[in-house]
């Protein structure tokens, strides 16, 4: 149990990282 809540946690941030830099790369391309 605590690894799968461990690995969707990791998951998430990996996501919400990339997420994050995605849109701040678009916003530099867009300036």
């Amino acid at each position: 149990m605590g690894a799968v809540v461990s690995y969707v946690l990791i998951l998430g941030a990996a996501f919400g990282l990339a997420l994050g830099l995605y849109f701040s790369f678009r916003a530099i391309k867009l300036i």
